[in-house]
């Protein structure tokens, strides 16, 4: 298992177009707990979406990352509610915001990539139901 996956669990990974793929998986580990997803463009993952809800006092609170390498991890965190709000605006983030992920990534060959609504939306519901699943499956609702 690489570093980077350390802590990931049940990973199903879905293909969003050619070189552009999403994992979703329930992490655990020291930065938090619960459903997660990343999406990466040519082996390089460009928004992590972890919905941990609220911090429990021992684990992270929900957050996204963009641009994981250029910004070395920078977080940005989800406001304040439920692992399910959480998922709510990961989904927001994954079908409103991934363009905007891959326009500003430094590497230029993942600048053109361009993913259409069309092709994100059914992957987007399918994220979802995985994540809500974990959400279930890990006591969390």
């Amino acid at each position: 298992m690489l570093p980077e996956q350390q802590g990931r669990y049940e990973l199903t990974d879905y293909a969003i177009q050619d070189k552009v793929r999403v994992e979703v998986y329930w992490r655990d580990d020291r930065a938090g707990y619960g459903p997660a997803a990343s999406i990466y463009a040519y082996d390089q993952e460009i928004l992590r979406l972890d919905c941990f809800g609220e911090d429990n006092g021992t684990k992270g609170t929900g957050h996204c990352h963009i641009n994981l390498r250029q910004t070395k991890a920078r977080q940005w965190q989800y406001r304040p509610g439920s692992v399910r709000d959480h998922i709510e605006q990961a989904m927001h983030d994954l079908q409103e915001n991934l363009n905007y992920c891959l326009q500003t990534n430094t590497d230029e060959k993942i600048q053109q990539t361009i993913i259409h609504s069309e092709t994100l939306k059914p992957i987007t519901q399918q994220v979802e139901e995985k994540m809500l699943g974990f959400m279930s499956q890990l006591n969390m609702d």
